[in-house]
Formats: structure tokens, sequence, C-alpha cells
């Protein structure tokens, strides 16, 4: 089955069992892996390329949330090349059964991320891979040499940034990676926000190997206090190339304990992301709150394959990187619906939103 290009929808269906992961972490013994929903594919909607152009380019999606309604919003990971720090609001009707209902988004508003006083942000000030509501609030998480984590009310005027605890701080051997940083957000049922690392933080380890994956760190935040634990990566495949690589890319709250993880990968020898979703818990995993430089001895939150979407070998995802709740559908399934970024490299790359059913 071959991909049209803009705007076509490729419907396959694959039921996908979960399938418990185990062997990747050494010198740690491996806790239960948790329980979480089988998923099956429904849809994908390709987005035009130029569906909206500078000064307010629609792309580098690279956070999606649900805001209620059938309202979605997204983030642009634009440097400032394409637009000023930015998100869309748009809605996505979808059918009974999970599909999409219409060819494209539906735009209804944007806004500009602010600073400090609302004053603009410069270009290089931001690299925006997250966004969720918070309350009447928006919190978006921003990577780099100077990240952020901030509160902005809509349309993006600032309200506060959350504190990033030493560790993190990007300084002399140590704190997050520039382009490794926070890209996964989520906010839980009690209103905590919760971040995790793409990969390890400098004192904490390398990038993935063949032998293991990236120890990246979960940071939940909230009035009582931060929370801090250990998420093991997948380690690269063993026909990876040199400059192979896999870390995390979003997070979504389940539970106070449990989340969906979206692991993805890619390959330029293969020219192919890896996309891959998991469920994880804090549950029987060590803390870490507070941990400068972890020692390799902690028990990480385990981890449960939900869906990869390499059982789908006709399918293109692109680089997914944002994950949302969509509606409830037929059979009482939770469709999630992830987004891809196209890094404003089209045509070679493209926006698509992508819709799983899960059964919990």
């Amino acid at each position: 089955m071959g991909l049209s290009r803009l705007g076509q929808r490729v419907q396959i269906g694959c039921l996908v069992g979960a399938v418990a992961v185990s062997g990747l972490i050494a010198a740690a013994p491996a806790n239960a892996a948790p329980n979480g929903p089988t998923a099956r594919y429904v849809d994908t909607m390709t987005v035009p390329d130029n569906f909206v152009p500078t000064p307010f380019r629609f792309g580098g999606l690279s956070g999606i949330d649900n805001i209620g309604g059938g309202n979605y919003v997204a983030v642009s990971d634009d440097k400032g090349e394409y637009g000023p720090a930015r998100y869309f609001q748009f809605r996505l009707p979808i059918t009974g059964n999970g599909q999409f209902a219409t060819r494209t988004p539906v735009l209804t508003n944007a806004g500009t991320i602010l600073g400090p006083g609302n004053i603009p942000l410069l270009p290089g000030q931001m690299d925006l891979e997250g966004i969720r509501k918070l309350g009447g609030n928006f919190v978006v998480s921003s990577e780099g040499a100077r990240p952020f984590v901030r509160v902005v009310s809509p349309p993006g005027l600032y309200v506060r940034d959350i504190p990033i605890p030493a560790a993190y701080r990007p300084g002399p051997g140590r704190g997050l990676k520039t382009n490794d940083g926070f890209e996964g957000l989520t906010v839980t049922r009690s209103g905590q926000v919760a971040l995790m690392t793409e990969s390890a933080l400098v004192q904490d380890g390398g990038d993935p190997t063949k032998a293991a994956g990236t120890r990246s760190r979960l940071l939940i935040t909230g009035a009582r206090g931060n929370s801090e634990y250990v998420y093991r990566t997948d380690p690269l495949a063993r026909n990876a190339s040199s400059r192979a690589t896999n870390g995390v890319s979003e997070i979504l709250s389940i539970s106070s304990t449990d989340y969906l993880v979206l692991e993805r990968g890619f390959d330029p020898a293969a020219n192919r992301n890896t996309i891959k979703v998991y469920v994880a818990t804090t549950r029987g995993a060590t803390s870490v709150t507070g941990v400068n430089k972890l020692s390799g001895r902690e028990v990480p939150m385990s981890k449960r394959l939900v869906f990869d979407f390499a059982k789908l070998p006709m399918l293109r995802p692109d680089n997914v990187e944002g994950m949302a709740w969509g509606p409830t559908i037929s059979g009482g399934r939770r469709t999630l619906i992830l987004i891809s970024d196209d890094n404003f490299n089209n045509p070679a790359q493209h926006t698509k939103l992508h819709t799983l059913a899960l059964t919990f």
C-alpha cells in the first residue's frame, strides 16, 4: 500500500498487545512491568506543507495538548527563523471510530509566547518543545543553552517561570544538554507539572548505545516539592549506524504514578524514524530527588510497550514529538493523538497527525 501526498489519510488496522521489556538495566534489579493499555492504529492526516506560511508558519510542531471541546494547541520549536515563539489552536474533528473527519486541522486561534515583562523572545532565545493546559493557562518547556519552563496565559502573556533544579541547569560538566532537554511535558490530574529529559544529564551518562539506553530523568514539580526518577530508554538497534540516536520526545500522564512515554529515534543511514509508545510507572523505582549525579545502581521506572510504528512498515510516521489525549470513541476506547515535527524540512518531511485507539 503506497502513501499519497498532501492531506491524504492512511487507514491501516494493526492490533498491538503490550509486551514486557526487560534486560535493559545492568547493575539494577528490574521491578514488575506496569499494567497498561493495548493500542490499535486508526488513521493519519498529512498536513499541507504551506498550510500557514511565514511569518507565522505552521510547522516545527513539537508538542500538542487537548484543551477541551474538541480544541487542541500545538507549539512550534522554531528558533525565530520563520516567525516568533508561537502556538496554534485548532479543532480536530474525529469520527466515532477514531478517524479524522477533515483533511486538515481547523485553525481557530494562535498566540505568541512572551518573556518576563511580556517582552518578545529574540531569535535563538527559545526552542519550545512542549505545551500543556494548566488551569486557565498554558505551561511550555524550552531547551537550549538557557532552558526554561514557563507558565503563560492566552495568548502567550508571561505569568511565571517554574524553577529548574540546580542539577538540570547547564554548567561545566552538568545539566541539560543543549538539544536534549525537557522534551517531555505533562500535567497530572492533581495539577503537578512533570517533565522528562530527552536523554541523560551531562553528569549522568552518555547517549544510547547498542548495549544500553540513555538514562533520562523524570522531574515532577509541585507545591509540596519535587520528585525525581530515572527512565531508561531502549538501546540502539543492533544494525544501527554510528549516527543513530534514540530518546524521549514526550510524556503524557495517566495517573499520579503512570505515564505514557514516547520514544523517538532516527538513523540517517536508513532515513527513517523509530516511534514507540510505552507505559511506565514510578512505582518500585528509586527516588533520585535532589541527587546531583546518578550512581548507576538506581532502579529505573519499569515500562511496557504499548505501540510500535514499526508494525506498520508502509507508513512513515515521520519525526513524532507530541502526544495528547483525544476523544472517547466506540467501544469506550480512548484516542491518542500524536503529531510530528517537520523540522521545516519540506518536502522531505511533513507535519503528520496520527490517531491510536487505546483500550485500558
